[in-house]
């Protein structure tokens, strides 16, 4: 991900680089989609309704219920910060109708905090979320009524506060870290102008300490107001039964007068402000220029026809800015842009490059000099037509897209509220596009560029490796670059190369495949190829008329998967040559061709194959429509057969490497990590080093590759095909690809899997710079793999993490949020424990001490009532797997029995999964995870 676009991620900004002019703002031309019931209460309160039945695949008993407060942190007072956040909180406390809360009430339905219901804050919103799964009309009106409570008739009693004060705490604590500190540097420069950078949402330290219930009440009283909020349902209901509930729970709530909103755009100069990112764990050398602009919405077609305008040339610039990477001088790379919005009427364009440290200066020269150069040549015309044909195919494609979208309504009738927007009809407001566009030149584009490249507003700023401070002169000098490089003749812009059509190349004579074994009740065969690969070949038509699955119109695939004992864990030669090795074949493509030209017939072929190398294995899959079966298994056959390493490929990878090796500066949470490491796994040097890259040349590296690609591979594949004809293209492609391994020193060959070690430890480490402790526990048992145990675990671990969060958070208030993870790894046959989780430093040593207690308590939380949550839970995902992805999940389910048991059994045994889902034998299974073996890190800050 481009830095910049990580800046515009952090702040909340809607990017523009997909093409959706389905919103426009006040629009009176277009109304609203007509499947959207959608009105306004007398009281001003709105709501927008979606009855799910009105598609076929929606998901079945399925609400999503959103109510939405059109105020967040911007609309707070200075001596407010973080109160609407903190009312997002107190809002679940006591109300006037429900005395012992609001999430009881939520619990009380059999709902589940963070899964089932929550809430969010950000600068413009707040937001209450509600998942029902198995919809009733009760359930739903019930929600209705607690939504009413947290509206108009929260209490918000100063005592409830106190005690959600340490929670709030603990949220502000978990969240600092060396990228929000960059964040919101990154925030103060860009909102520059605003009060976005001066409404932090959390609040502060103080603000959550100090701030009394008295503000947050007068905050609800201003903000919480009939006339300033929505009701977004999507929902297997009839719409018009559900607005005259709405009307009964919310039409009574007198209307208000809402207090003057503060502006949220910035106030834009003429300046150029310059600025430096200064923390510490920086670890990148960086000069970034942005333009900031004005990009108001109307009523209008002209308005439409703007946004057109803008993307369009937002895709042309994403392109010529690509070519120019090309023409970089030395010590400059990564030449991006991207676009964005700072706020409602403001938009941000923003470009940057990556320097080598002590190039910062002739980073901003080249950022300049290639800026001004694509201003004043401006885009060529065949790009322009290129784009124009784009807008013309999404368009069309966008009218057939919108016909199913699945929850997808949820998320866009939300976004339409919160943004005042329409969400209009597809049809009509792309043939509208469609028309408009017709309208639209190259001199409109180009016209368009200029104005946002002579935008007289810009803020420039640098990061430099470990926050050093880095002079690239003063605005005036700059100012005088710019100058320069207009009077200057520059070159031509780059032109898009041409990219020859390739084919793959031809097959040697065919191999032979022959019957090693059949299952005739599973539809699973296996098949010896005369290369000595073997094949497993699964028909999943068979096993979906044993488990009444009906075939479905995207049953046309065939799933692929090819693993051979070629993991990075050797013992005898280096690991990092290893995953580098295949790193680097994975950017080859097909050696012999270009980049380009690979990555061109990959689009036009939609063919993607994926790689996974773990400590003792690798593996490629993919998955491809029947038809272009022959086309994936040529593009895995020339990868193996002629497995070299491009030299670009080599020398742009390893320059990477070596200058992420060479960077100096290691952040105090990575230290505290590879301390736990190396007492986990006996390691002493868990991160890569100048030292390790030295030996490992072209030359190296390729017989590396050659010696994984020798070793026997065993593939999987399950396909409608008729088996004949997929055993005829394993011969053709598959049977004669050489593997030849006594060419190599055996031992080269030996892997160990990375397991933890056995007994205890614990890392105290006093570093970290941050108010905050951190606690991590990391633990094994030795397990035999089987499915029911995985799911079993899966379980297990869910219901500690729900334990230790109410007892840890609920109960004492001394965390915000607890990360379980407990998973049966396959690899070593171990039950793997991991706990995570930030405190107050305070606190630290009495949290570790109750997590430990509750390790042993596993078994007793274990209850019927629980269990027969989970195990209708189950049912119903296992349900919806394979009725969604039957064939998916069975080419993984295939490969995981094949490997471990060396038959298809699972497949057999799919319908016993739950079998383990009984209060006695989780007790039983719980009774004996001790985690005995286990390393436990204590992270605190600096002495």
């Amino acid at each position: 991900m481009l830095f910049l676009q990580n800046i515009l991620r952090v702040l909340g900004l809607t990017c523009l680089m997909v093409f959706t002019f389905q919103a426009v703002a006040n629009d009176e031309g277009l109304s609203w989609d007509k499947r959207v019931v959608h009105g306004e209460l007398a009281n001003g309160f709105r709501y927008y309704l979606f009855d799910s039945r009105q598609e076929k695949d929606a998901p079945k008993g399925l609400t999503l219920a959103n109510l939405v407060v059109l105020s967040g942190a911007i609309d707070e007072e200075e001596n407010q910060l973080g109160v609407a956040h903190m009312v997002e909180h107190m809002v679940f406390h006591e109300s006037d109708g429900l005395p012992h809360g609001v999430r009881k009430a939520f619990t009380d339905l059999g709902l589940k905090q963070g899964r089932d219901f929550n809430a969010m804050t950000n600068s413009e919103n707040t937001r209450y979320m509600v998942n029902l799964k198995n919809t009733t009309a009760e359930q739903l009106n019930a929600v209705l009524g607690i939504y009413q409570q947290i509206a108009f008739h929260a209490k918000i009693k100063a005592s409830s506060l106190d005690k959600e004060r340490l929670i709030i705490q603990e949220e502000w604590r978990g969240k600092l870290s060396h990228r929000s500190r960059v964040n919101d540097e990154k925030k103060a420069l860009l909102r520059v102008g605003s009060l976005y950078p001066e409404r932090p949402v959390i609040g502060t330290q103080e603000t959550i300490k100090n701030t009394q219930a008295s503000e947050l009440r007068h905050f609800y009283q201003d903000w919480y107001a009939p006339n300033n909020m929505a009701l977004v349902i999507y929902a297997p209901v009839d719409s018009v039964e559900l607005e005259k509930q709405i009307k009964r729970t919310f039409g009574s709530e007198p209307k208000r007068v809402l207090p003057k909103r503060h502006p949220k755009d910035p106030l834009l100069d003429t300046d150029l402000k310059m600025g430096q990112l200064t923390d510490s764990g920086s670890k990148v050398n960086r000069v970034a220029l942005l333009y900031r602009f004005k990009n108001e919405h109307a009523n209008t077609d002209e308005s439409r026809r703007d946004g057109l305008i803008d993307y369009m040339t937002r895709n042309l610039l994403t392109d010529q800015i690509r070519r120019q990477r090309d023409v970089l001088p030395d010590h400059v790379r990564v030449l991006s842009s991207t676009k964005g919005s700072v706020s409602p009427n403001v938009d941000i364009l923003g470009f940057s490059v990556n320097v080598d440290e002590g190039y910062h200066a002739l980073g901003l020269e080249t950022l300049i000099q290639e800026l001004e150069r694509i201003k004043a040549h401006g885009f060529y015309q065949q790009d322009f037509d290129q784009v124009y044909q784009k807008v013309e195919k999404v368009a069309e494609r966008n009218k057939d897209a919108s016909k199913s979208r699945g929850t997808i309504w949820s998320v866009k009738m939300v976004d339409a509220v919160t943004s005042d927007k329409i969400l209009h009809d597809p049809k009509e407001s792309n043939d509208r596009l469609l028309q408009l566009v017709k309208t639209i030149s190259l001199k409109d584009v180009n016209a368009r560029l200029k104005q946002w490249l002579s935008s007289p507003d810009r803020i420039l700023y640098t990061q430099a490796v470990g926050g050093k401070n880095i002079d690239i002169g003063m605005p005036e000098s700059v100012t005088a670059i710019f100058d320069e490089m207009r009077s200057r003749p520059l070159g031509a812009l780059e032109k898009e190369k041409t990219v020859a059509t390739k084919v793959l190349p031809e097959t040697a004579k065919n191999g032979s495949v022959s019957l090693i074994s059949r299952n005739t009740e599973l539809g699973v065969s296996n098949w010896s190829l005369s290369n000595g690969d073997q094949l497993t070949l699964l028909d999943p038509s068979v096993l979906a008329e044993r488990y009444q699955i009906d075939p479905l119109e995207t049953d046309t695939k065939t799933f692929f998967t090819a693993v051979s004992a070629a993991g990075y864990n050797v013992k005898n030669g280096s690991t990092w040559a290893e995953q580098i090795a295949v790193q680097m074949a994975d950017a080859t493509g097909i050696y012999g061709w270009t980049d380009e030209e690979f990555q061109q017939w990959r689009k036009e072929n939609s063919v993607f194959l994926s790689s996974k190398q773990k400590a003792q294995s690798l593996a490629y899959r993919g998955a491809i429509e029947n038809d272009d079966l022959a086309t994936l298994l040529g593009v895995y056959r020339a990868n193996q057969v002629t497995p070299n390493i491009d030299k670009d490929v080599y020398d742009s990878i390893m320059a990477s490497l070596k200058r992420s090796a060479g960077v100096d500066v290691v952040r105090p949470i990575e230290m505290f990590s590879r301390r736990l490491a190396q007492a986990r796994f006996e390691q002493s040097q868990t991160a890569l080093a100048l030292s390790d890259l030295t030996p490992l040349s072209l030359e190296k590296l390729n017989q590396v590759r050659h010696k994984q690609v020798a070793l026997p591979v065993q593939y999987f594949m399950v396909s409608r095909l008729p088996e004949k004809q997929v055993t005829n293209l394993a011969a053709a492609y598959l049977a004669n690809i050489p593997r030849d391994t006594a060419s190599y020193d055996q031992s080269s060959y030996e892997t160990a899997p990375v397991i933890q070690q056995a007994g205890q430890a614990i890392v105290d480490v006093s570093l970290n710079t941050e108010p905050k402790a951190e606690y991590r526990l990391y633990a094994y048992q030795a397990v035999p793999w089987s499915p029911i145990a995985a799911v079993q675990l899966t379980y297990l671990g869910e219901r500690l993490e729900a334990q230790l969060k109410q007892r840890l958070r609920s109960e004492v208030q001394g965390v915000y949020s607890v990360r379980v993870g407990l998973d049966l790894n396959k690899e070593t046959n171990r039950a793997e424990l991991k706990i995570q989780y930030s405190s107050s430093p305070e606190r630290l040593d009495d949290l570790a001490e109750m997590t430990k207690k509750a390790l042993t308590e596993l078994p007793k939380m274990i209850t019927e009532e629980w269990v027969d949550e989970i195990h209708k839970a189950f049912a119903d995902v296992e349900q919806n797997r394979l009725e969604k992805d039957f064939d998916g999940t069975l080419v993984h389910r295939l490969e995981l029995s094949e490997t471990l048991y060396g038959d298809a059994r699972y497949l057999d045994e799919m319908d016993e999964l739950a079998s383990g889902l009984t209060v006695v034998k989780l007790k039983a299974f719980a009774e004996t995870l001790n985690f005995n073996d286990r390393v436990i890190g204590l992270y605190r800050p600096l002495d």
